[in-house]
C-alpha cells in the first residue's frame, strides 16, 4: 500500500472521449430543464463543466485511496455535480442572473439524480416541498460542502 505522495501517479486531465460522453449526458439533463421550467437559450461555459468533470474525478481518485477501493456512486457523483454548479457556475443565461440559474440546475439534478437512484433500489425519495424550497435557498446564500450535500443525499433516500 502507497503512503508517500510521491508513490501516486499525478493525475491528468480527463480524455477527449470521456469529457464528450460527461457533456452529452449532462446535456440531457439540460434539455429536461429547459423543457420543465420554460428557461431557454442556456449558454454552457465548456471549460467550466471540463472542470468541474475534472474535480468529480479527483474525488473519485480520493474514494478509492482513502476509503479502501470504495466506490464513490452515482448519488455521491450527482451531489457532487450540484455542488460545482453552484460554485463554479458554467451555465448563463441573459433573462437570469447566474446564480439563480446555477442554483436552479443545481436542484434540478439534485431531485433527478436522487429519483433515479431510489428507482434503481426500490427505495423513495422523501423530499418535501419544503425541503426543496429550504435546498434552493441554501444553494443560493449558504455555505454547503461536498460532504455535507453527499450525506443529504444518502439521507433524503428511504
Amino acid at each position: 500500500m502507497a503512503n508517500k505522495p510521491e508513490d501516486f501517479p499525478i493525475f491528468t486531465k480527463l480524455d477527449n472521449s470521456m469529457a464528450r460522453e460527461l457533456l452529452i449526458k449532462l446535456n440531457l439533463y439540460l434539455n429536461n430543464f429547459t423543457q420543465s421550467t420554460g428557461i431557454a437559450n442556456i449558454i454552457v461555459h465548456e471549460d467550466t463543466l471540463l472542470e468541474i468533470f475534472d474535480r468529480i474525478e479527483k474525488r473519485r481518485v480520493y474514494f478509492h485511496i482513502f476509503y479502501d477501493g470504495c466506490k464513490m456512486g452515482e448519488l455521491n457523483e450527482g451531489a457532487l455535480m450540484c455542488f460545482w454548479i453552484i460554485k463554479l457556475c458554467p451555465f448563463t443565461c441573459q433573462k437570469i442572473s447566474p446564480d439563480i440559474l446555477n442554483a436552479k440546475i443545481a436542484l434540478f439534478l439534485f431531485n433527478r439524480v436522487l429519483s433515479l437512484v431510489a428507482a434503481k433500489s426500490r427505495k423513495r425519495v422523501l423530499m418535501t416541498e419544503q425541503n426543496v424550497k429550504d435546498l434552493y435557498y441554501s444553494f443560493r446564500f449558504r455555505d454547503i460542502s461536498k460532504e455535507s450535500l453527499m450525506l443529504l443525499a444518502g439521507s433524503l433516500i428511504q
